[in-house]
């Protein structure tokens, strides 16, 4: 890896057991929470970091339902989980609040399905009525609460790299013959790009951060692969993200 260290800070890197199979993250309270699985053992936990410091409130938390359950939301001091009955069922069966600071469980809901979430309360319905009636309930305490405000507040600041094959990468650049489709972010006088590139017989995905015609950051998301990976970094504000080796999460301040 090459790192500018005047341009890039450090703040965490974080490796976990499983495969990081789900990120959110909440803007207002500097949390990202990460669903992580581990196949051999069918075992799906959850983890909370502050991404302004670094400090971990939960690592890799396992619940009772250690399979079915989906990483829904992550607020001031809760983890709204969802149940599902087999994991490839895109509707929820029932809801999980848990105190990520002392990785007790609040309350649980098996009789609803999560429609919508965010900051104020849970927007939710039972399964078995029909035509579906929604209501909201709060965070800590799964009981009704008046309308809230159907805004997806985690998500409002996050930027995420778009497709763009037609970009030229700079000749300062050095680089394998290029596979699939280039990932380009501009973030002020910056350019994130990432890309996968033929490495030998076997494809390697890759980051690069550069300003101008300065490399800041040049890194190997994962090497040795067959298949292409999915998108691996994002940007809230001024905190860049990536997924490196599909089990470590990484946060640079740019």
């Amino acid at each position: 890896m090459t790192l500018n260290p005047n341009k890039l800070s450090p703040i965490f890197s974080e490796k976990f057991e499983g495969i990081i199979w789900k990120v959110e993250v909440n803007e207002k309270y500097n949390l990202i929470a990460i669903e992580s699985r581990t196949f051999e053992s069918k075992k799906t936990s959850f983890s909370v970091i502050n991404y302004r410091t670094g400090e971990i409130s939960l690592k890799e938390k396992a619940f009772k339902d250690l399979w079915n359950l989906n990483l829904a939301y992550v607020t001031e001091n809760n983890l709204i989980i969802t149940a599902f009955n087999d994991v490839g069922s895109p509707e929820s069966k029932g809801i999980i609040s848990v105190n990520f600071q002392d990785n007790q469980v609040l309350w649980e809901h098996y009789n609803l399905s999560l429609n919508s979430v965010n900051d104020d309360g849970l927007q939710v319905y039972d399964p078995r009525i029909n035509p579906r009636r929604l209501s909201w309930i709060s965070h800590l305490k799964g009981e009704s609460i008046t309308d809230c405000l159907q805004t997806d507040q985690s998500k409002a600041s996050i930027l995420l790299p778009e497709f763009n094959n037609q970009f030229l990468i700079p000749d300062f650049i050095s680089r394998e013959k290029i596979i699939g489709d280039l990932s380009v972010l501009d973030v002020r006088d910056l350019k994130i790009i990432s890309f996968h590139e033929k490495n030998h017989n076997n494809i390697q995905q890759r980051l690069l951060v550069y300003q101008d015609d300065t490399i800041l950051l040049d890194e190997i998301l994962i090497r040795d692969i067959q298949k292409l990976q999915p998108e691996s970094f994002f940007m809230e504000k001024n905190h860049l993200f990536y997924i490196r080796n599909k089990n470590e999460i990484v946060s640079y301040f740019v």
